[in-house]
């Protein structure tokens, strides 16, 4: 099995066409949470599936499980920096 590897035009191309022109900062961060959200949710699933011995592939939900683990964390540290952010504002002097 040959595995190829992406040449750095590809991702930036990739990258691109994902993006949205018109897309702020705010849509951004909503979408992010939404797609936590939904995180949240699919290891929710996952972890009664387990309970209940409905194991179809072990691997996928563990992987869905560590997704909305490594996505909480993630937004946890965002809020993290933003609120220091925000206090580091608040403590300039005009």
């Amino acid at each position: 099995m040959k595995i190829e590897g992406l040449q750095a035009n590809q991702l930036i191309a990739g990258i691109k066409n994902n993006q949205k022109e018109d897309g702020s900062f705010g849509d951004v961060l909503k979408n992010f949470v939404i797609d936590v959200n939904n995180d949240l949710k699919n290891a929710k699933i996952a972890k009664q599936k387990i309970a209940a011995g409905e194991v179809e592939n072990l691997e996928q939900l563990l992987y869905q499980m560590g997704k909305a683990d490594v996505s909480l964390r993630l937004i946890t540290e965002i809020r993290n920096k933003a609120l220091e952010s925000y206090q580091e504002i608040m403590r300039m002097q005009v």
